[in-house]
């Protein structure tokens, strides 16, 4: 038996017949000297770990700290924002039926003089009094939808009856409107036996807002076309306008409360709302479980307005 040193490491010498077999004797504390790098290098790559798991611990408890205190501002604003609220509701009802009597007189002594005047510049004053009261008259009531709808009181009286009746309703009115401003009413037959269950006033309400508007917005000589008709998910009213239509960004927003057109460059046509009545109509047809839209191919191309309710079953 002999040893030989081999690349610096002591190895055993056995001879077996005619070979020579070779044999590391001294390797253990190669293989000693390894195991404790790697495990030193496991304990520092586990404390690495440690720190950065206490150094997060300690940011997310910052953090949830900081989401206390915002939480608790918020709950704060909120009920501050709730109480503002309140008060608005309080002052738009106390504001809308202490306005509302003294208009009623002052149209009404409007037309009375009207009836007794003679010179033609008097009554031409007269009437521009009583256009000014019944616009006001108009922002009266739809302050006080709005007032019932944000206090939760704006209720549905509904009944079944004939979709159609919520244009005959209004009809007579509408094609008057129309007549003053030069635009052409159109309205296709009336459906038959189409019966919806639902407030036939505020229907009523919601296609007159409709029709108003778009012969508002309709240059004199153009038509508005009103189609009513039975769909397979309910009864459908349409109103299609010539007139200013709708930049394709404002489809859904007009639909807001106080929204106007931005696109829209006749201010006379902007003094003339309070971008309410739309923002109305939809609370009406969603009490009623239906929808509401408008479409439009573009800018000076007209739109389309329609609204569609479920039917009687």
């Amino acid at each position: 038996m002999e040893f030989l040193i081999i690349l610096g490491i002591p190895m055993l010498v056995l001879a077996l017949g005619a070979g020579v077999v070779l044999v590391s004797q001294v390797t253990g504390f190669m293989q000693q000297g390894s195991f404790s790098q790697r495990e030193n290098f496991s304990n520092n790559l586990i404390q690495q770990y440690v720190m950065q798991i206490a150094v997060a611990q300690t940011a997310v408890g910052q953090r949830s700290q900081e989401l206390e205190i915002l939480t608790s501002k918020l709950v704060l604003s909120n009920q501050e924002l709730g109480r503002l609220n309140e008060m608005k509701s309080k002052f738009m009802s106390m504001v809308v039926h202490d306005v509302r009597t003294p208009l009623a007189s002052i149209r009404g002594f409007s037309e009375l003089l009207l009836k007794r005047s003679t010179g033609e510049k008097e009554a031409q004053y007269l009437k521009n009094i009583v256009g000014s009261t019944d616009q006001l008259g108009h922002l009266i009531a739809d302050l006080t939808d709005l007032a019932m709808i944000e206090a939760g009181k704006l209720k549905m009286e509904k009944a079944v009856f004939d979709f159609s009746l919520v244009a005959t309703d209004i009809l007579p009115a509408m094609t008057i409107n129309a007549q003053k401003k030069g635009v052409d009413l159109v309205v296709n037959p009336l459906p038959e036996g189409l019966m919806v269950n639902g407030d036939r006033f505020r229907l009523s309400q919601v296609l007159m807002n409709l029709l108003n508007n778009a012969i508002k917005f309709t240059p004199p000589g153009k038509r508005v076309e009103l189609t009513l008709r039975a769909e397979p998910r309910g009864a459908g009213a349409y109103v299609k306008d010539a007139g200013i239509g709708i930049h394709r960004s404002e489809t859904s927003l007009i639909f807001e409360k106080f929204y106007q057109a931005k696109f829209q460059k006749d201010e006379k046509l902007r003094k003339q709302g309070w971008g309410l009545g739309l923002s109305i109509a939809g609370e009406i047809v969603r009490a009623h479980n239906g929808i509401i839209k408008a479409t439009s191919p573009g800018l000076g191309k007209g739109a389309t307005f329609f609204f569609r309710i479920p039917l009687n079953s």
